[in-house]
């Protein structure tokens, strides 16, 4: 790219155009709440001096600032109701000091906008429309001198709580989260996800924003969903090529929903398995047992402790009434398709939850993937891409080709 294309670029729009909804949403519910403050303007303020300018016409414009941002961009920090309140509500604090104190206009303009941008600051509430409300107050010192510091709470804080419940109530009507998403701690998701997502306190997220000087264009929840979607981009590309269907073991050992306790051990001893899923009569996939189901099931604290617990196991149909399937098995699990990417596998399979991930199709199981799937299909691309590169391939309909084409390319 030539230099003069990168200037224009970076004069260019620095974000993506929203969909048409979101712009009429936000437009509508600005202009809704702009209205309803225009007539509680005129509700509480008293007309103006017909010499001088009226106060509460400036104070719209100010308020269509912070309507554009409690409408249009409701998790921005910018637009939350601590920044917009006690922002607007110290500038105009600060701007009818500045009428009372300073005779000068000019300095007066400088120091009101100066003074509540620190003030803003340091309590923590930045809100740039605030900076308009300093200012309307000293353009228009004779009105504001007469109101007084009653202006800061009529019209100035009554109007913007109003704006705000306006805010709240509509976004949230319209399926917008506001006021700001409270930070949570980021951890790992074990459920129908995938990254690789070490586990960080919610604490640690604001102070990489801070230290990084974007606590005021990004918060630390919305920081954590950012972190969510790259680690899941980042798993899905991992091993780009390498698909479920490619790994996965297609001659199932399943076990029926009223299969008791005790079959369900030996065919675990029997087929050298330590997961099976449950099929259902028509066919549906409905759960995972695993030995360690059956161990939590079975285990019983006053048993003998020379039993080993696999003989346990297999003597349970002696009980007067033995668990089935249906009864131990984990039914909310993360399960694959067969174009489900490897790397989204590896992800799910190293949080440790789940021994293997079943592969559906249209809510049937079509195979399954274990761990030890996985090492498999990654130790054998490890080792081709190991080979010298005049080496011939014998297997050339390895599932792990693309893979080894891709590891080939970056060592």
């Amino acid at each position: 790219m030539t230099r003069w294309g990168r200037i224009m670029r970076a004069l260019g729009p620095a974000v993506g155009r929203p969909p048409t909804r979101e712009m009429l949403r936000a437009c509508i519910g600005a202009g809704v709440g702009l209205t309803c403050c225009t007539f509680l303007v005129r509700l509480t303020m008293t007309p103006a001096n017909a010499a001088g300018p009226d106060p509460t016409l400036l104070l719209i414009a100010p308020l269509g600032a912070t309507a554009m941002l409690a409408f249009a961009v409701p998790s921005s920090p910018l637009a939350q109701p601590w920044a917009a309140v006690v922002g607007n509500t110290v500038s105009a604090f600060i701007g009818v000091v500045m009428v009372m104190l300073v005779a000068e206009p000019w300095m007066a303009l400088g120091l009101s906008v100066t003074c509540a941008m620190i003030a803003m600051m340091l309590l923590r509430a930045t809100h740039p429309p605030a900076a308009g409300v300093a200012l309307g107050a000293v353009l228009t010192a004779d009105a504001v001198r007469e109101a007084g510091f009653s202006y800061v709470f009529s019209p100035v804080l009554l109007d913007t709580v109003l704006l705000l419940a306006v805010a709240v109530v509509y976004n949230r009507m319209t399926g917008r989260v506001y006021p700001f998403r409270q930070p949570v701690d980021h951890g790992p998701r074990t459920v129908e996800g995938a990254g690789l997502r070490p586990m960080i306190k919610s604490a640690d997220l604001s102070s990489i924003l801070q230290r990084l000087r974007l606590d005021v264009n990004i918060g630390p929840a919305d920081l954590a969903r950012l972190i969510d979607a790259a680690h899941s981009l980042a798993a899905e590309h991992l091993f780009d090529g390498v698909r479920s269907a490619q790994i996965m073991t297609r001659k199932l050992v399943t076990a029926d929903p009223q299969m008791p306790v005790s079959q369900i051990a030996a065919l675990f001893r029997l087929h050298k398995v330590r997961t099976l899923p449950v099929i259902g009569f028509d066919g549906a996939f409905q759960g995972l047992v695993s030995e360690a189901d059956l161990v939590r099931t079975l285990h019983k604290p006053d048993s003998a402790g020379d039993d080993n617990m696999l003989s346990r196991l297999l003597r349970a149909s002696r009980d007067v009434v033995e668990p089935v399937a249906a009864e131990v098995m984990v039914t909310t699990v993360g399960t694959a398709t067969k174009d489900t990417p490897l790397g989204v596998l590896v992800d799910l399979l190293a949080e440790g939850d789940q021994q293997a991930v079943p592969v559906l199709d249209a809510g049937r199981m079509v195979g399954i993937i274990t761990r030890a799937d996985l090492v498999a299909a990654l130790a054998r691309a490890q080792s081709v891409a190991e080979l010298p590169a005049d080496t011939p391939d014998e297997d050339e309909d390895d599932p792990t080709d693309t893979l080894n084409q891709k590891q080939q390319k970056t060592t």
